[in-house]
């Protein structure tokens, strides 16, 4: 919104000169100011002294505020409903949910860790997978084909290892 050029003890002040009698086009010429104006100045602060029109702009500072959190609050709201409709157990689970509210939300990192109760160390982790891993799992299904009693724990760490 665009600031105005006059302070509000101006404002007042042409206000109580039109109380006092002058006219509103002469009041208009004297401060280069457009009719309109001047009737949305006595509608808004018409009858105000300066501790009233103080009080109205802190007023109007605090309802910008809250409804800025107001609006943040129903976000939050809106992505938790969306991921209550997931299953949402694992940290894993809770850092692809964060990743895509970031994405498609256009929401902080912050507050998506917020949200699903993860650290962001947690949301930009990013598994190393070593070539020893790799190797490992070669043997231990080449074991597990050999020795077919040791199957289902060799194949389960194989998955996790790749």
């Amino acid at each position: 919104m665009k600031k105005s050029k006059f302070s509000d003890s101006q404002i007042l002040s042409i206000l109580k000169q039109n109380e006092a009698g002058q006219a509103v086009p002469e009041l208009c010429r004297d401060h280069s100011i457009n009719s309109a104006t001047f009737y949305k100045w006595r509608a808004k602060y018409g009858g105000m002294d300066p501790s009233m029109m103080s009080r109205l702009k802190e007023l109007e500072a605090e309802n910008i505020r809250l409804k800025k959190m107001y609006a943040d609050e129903r976000l939050k709201a809106e992505i938790l409903k969306e991921a209550i409709e997931k299953k949402v157990v694992a940290p894993s689970r809770r850092r692809e949910l964060a990743h895509i509210a970031v994405m498609e939300k256009k929401i902080p990192i912050c507050i998506a860790c917020e949200i699903f109760s993860i650290s962001e160390t947690c949301y930009r982790y990013q598994a190393k997978l070593r070539d020893e891993n790799a190797i490992i799992a070669g043997w231990l299904l080449l074991l597990t084909q050999e020795q077919r009693n040791w199957g289902l724990c060799a194949y389960v760490f194989c998955i996790y290892a790749m």
